[in-house]
């Protein structure tokens, strides 16, 4: 039976945090889904967390591959995915339990491409209820618009919207072969953001905070240099806006920084 959505999570040495994670999935409001954890040669628990909770519960399917990157990771899963819907979810962050029902009623019935987003939070790293800031986004003329293409150009200052707070139509996937660049070292979620913008989706907004970033020191993106070197090798790749007047002064802008 095809589950209504499938949930995607890379993980990769996470188990101390990895049984929240799963947990915020199995509890849920929506039940019918599949909670896919791509294990990418992980050295610590994390077999062993993922044995006791396939064990436990029918939903949870366990994959492992060699240590090739989350990239690598989640195109993994999706190539495993049945679902209409697709949630990507690190394996150290959380979703509230009315995620996907508050969702699915914004995008079930729409024949368009379309996705969904909630509002977040971050958290410490050692305590989800704790709180370090809270963000909102994107502004009001955004959410009238309800469409993804104008803010490309202000994603890294504006808009960096965690991946988790998106609630996908599988079709993105299954019909228009998006994936994840496994040859970036960082930036995968941006160059995956371009393939989504080219193809100027209906954008839905749950203004609630459904999502929950948990921040650490051991965090890809508190490496400056290589955050750099990433984003501009997916500059590089972004041809297809090449006639685009202002895609094109906003990459041309990138490069010379």
């Amino acid at each position: 039976m095809t589950p209504l959505v499938s949930i995607i999570t890379p993980a990769y040495n996470r188990a101390r945090f990895l049984p929240e994670t799963l947990d915020s999935v199995l509890g849920q409001s929506v039940t019918d889904i599949e909670c896919i954890v791509v294990d990418d040669g992980s050295t610590d628990g994390t077999k062993d967390i993922m044995m006791r909770y396939c064990a436990r519960d029918p939903r949870v399917r366990y994959l492992r591959q060699e240590n090739r990157g989350p990239s690598a990771a989640r195109n993994y899963g999706l190539a495993e995915a049945r679902g209409r819907f697709i949630q990507f979810l690190d394996s150290d962050d959380i979703i509230t339990t009315d995620k996907f029902a508050k969702q699915i009623k914004q995008l079930d019935g729409i024949k368009d491409l379309a996705l969904s987003y909630c509002d977040y939070r971050y958290c410490s790293h050692d305590d989800v209820n704790k709180t370090v800031s809270r963000d909102n986004f994107p502004p009001p003329r955004f959410v009238m618009q309800r469409r993804l293409w104008d803010i490309a150009s202000r994603w890294e200052t504006e808009f960096s919207i965690p991946m988790h707070c998106f609630l996908f139509d599988a079709r993105f996937f299954k019909e228009r072969s998006i994936r994840f660049d496994e040859g970036l070292p960082n930036h995968n979620d941006w160059d995956c953001w371009m393939q989504v913008f080219a193809l100027d989706p209906m954008v839905f907004h749950v203004p609630e905070m459904l999502a929950i970033y948990r921040l650490h020191d051991d965090s890809i993106c508190s490496d400056r240099q290589k955050l750099a070197i990433g984003f501009t090798k997916a500059i590089h790749k972004q041809q297809h806006f090449r006639h685009d007047p202002v895609m094109r002064h906003f990459l041309a802008d990138k490069m010379k920084k």
